[in-house]
């Protein structure tokens, strides 16, 4: 059996939750042959491959270079007509699609470059915004056809698999759909977090003008449905991300696989020594999405209390966002109270929290909560995405509520052995519903069905 996984930028070119959860996935079926085909602006491996990774693909992106002896080809207008769909959030014609790169060659930068490309354009900005200034609108037209131009060229080189298995509904869905119909094989959709969610959350935290948000929404809702109708599964790392996917496509029906971790490496130090220092931690990219800011806000109220270091692990994916943290930091006077590691091996770091938190505001179904309770130690989180189907009430907060999350890791550093039960709670509610075997068995399982 061989699978192509398909991502954007995770597994093997960047850490993280997703590539994790990847690795997992590959390294405990090897006797499965796979296939690695990520989008990035990344070539260097973060991952030593296993030997049943056969094939390393990796679709780079880079700043496009625009040329004046742009190729001409009358298929080119055919291919903006298959893609009109777009601009309406509805589907993509996949079978159309390949035809059509199949009867030409051509690269993402001559179509970018195009003739075609510029009235559609144009055409577009004069239907739709022409009250608007032009220039915002074409940056935004050139960051999101530059990707689909890359994924259309690039579908080219997708290896042959049994089953095509995409890890979002975005792009990398869309490469399924053209594998799946150019083969005539199986794609299977794992949504770790929901695609559109996620890139509507961005935008509203963002510099894109309001008045474009609607393009860009109709532009993913594409991608997204196209991933969809294609897909022979869909599945979802919860419960919670069933209702938002159907109210996206009414007719999608998926299932749930929840993540899973191996509990055999995770240890716990057991009760924490009660003379020194607390120490607070999280595993999580500093990203707007992860909230560190409300951490570090919970931080000062918690100083006050308790002797405590806050360790935040994990890369720094939005340099402007890491230096509102620092500011924050150094406003609060926590420089001594609050430390960032960077990315490192966070099984190293788990046994030396006495609570971690997860001050998310948005999430799938967090590995770092799974892997934090395999090592016995408590953990708070906000009430999102799939967390509550983890961890009861008690531990959770609301989005952006550093008081309540600092009342919570107040009550948690107050009693050590009220902390040491409810780790060992936590270390048995996953080793029972969420190991690692269980996640591997079904997603075995649903591969054989297609295979």
């Amino acid at each position: 059996m061989k699978i192509c996984i398909l991502s954007e930028n995770a597994y093997p070119v960047s850490t993280g939750g997703v590539s994790e959860w990847c690795k997992t996935l590959v390294e405990n079926m090897n006797d499965v042959q796979f296939s690695l085909f990520t989008i990035s602006p990344e070539s260097k491996l973060c991952y030593n491959l296993p030997e049943n990774v056969i094939d390393n693909f990796i679709l780079r992106l880079e700043a496009p270079e625009f040329t004046s002896s742009a190729a001409k080809d009358d298929i080119y207008p055919q291919l903006m007509d298959a893609l009109q769909p777009i601009f309406s959030g509805a589907p993509l014609d996949c079978e159309e699609l390949s035809k059509i790169i199949k009867r030409t060659k051509f690269t993402a930068e001559e179509l970018l470059s195009s003739d075609v490309n510029w009235t559609t354009a144009v055409s577009h900005y004069k239907n739709e915004y022409r009250n608007n200034p032009f220039i915002p609108f074409y940056f935004s037209w050139i960051s999101l056809f530059y990707v689909l131009y890359k994924v259309l060229e690039g579908s080219r080189d997708l290896p042959q698999a049994d089953v095509y298995h995409a890890l979002n509904a975005g792009y990398g869905g869309v490469l399924g759909c053209l594998g799946k119909v150019d083969r005539g094989n199986y794609l299977v959709v794992s949504e770790h977090g929901i695609y559109l969610k996620e890139r509507r959350f961005e935008l509203r935290h963002s510099e894109v003008p309001e008045w474009l948000h609607g393009f860009y929404e109709n532009f993913f809702k594409s991608l997204v449905m196209t991933t969809y109708k294609y897909s022979d599964k869909v599945t979802s790392v919860c419960e919670d991300h069933i209702s938002y996917q159907q109210s996206v496509d009414p007719n999608v029906e998926p299932m749930v696989i929840y993540n899973g971790v191996d509990t055999d490496k995770f240890v716990s130090n057991g009760k924490k020594d009660e003379t020194g220092t607390y120490v607070v931690g999280t595993v999580s990219r500093i990203h707007p999405i992860k909230d560190t800011l409300t951490l570090i806000r919970a931080a000062n109220d918690v100083v006050e209390k308790y002797p405590t270091k806050f360790i935040i692990v994990g890369e720094v994916q939005d340099e402007e966002y890491y230096e509102e943290c620092l500011k924050l930091v150094k406003d609060l006077d926590l420089k001594s109270n609050v430390v960032f590691t960077g990315f490192q091996d966070s099984t190293e770091w788990y046994p030396k929290f006495d609570v971690f938190v997860l001050p998310s505001l948005s999430e799938g179904f967090p590995l770092t909560i799974l892997e934090a309770l395999s090592s016995g130690v408590p953990c708070l989180a906000t009430r999102v995405g799939g967390i509550p189907e983890i961890l009861e009430d008690e531990f959770l907060v609301d989005r952006w509520d550093y008081r309540s999350l600092a009342t919570k890791i107040s009550w948690l550093l107050r009693d050590s052995e009220m902390r040491c039960e409810i780790g060992l709670r936590g270390r048995r509610l996953v080793e029972s519903k969420f190991n690692v075997s269980m996640m591997i068995d079904e997603y075995r399982r649903l591969y054989d069905v297609m295979a």
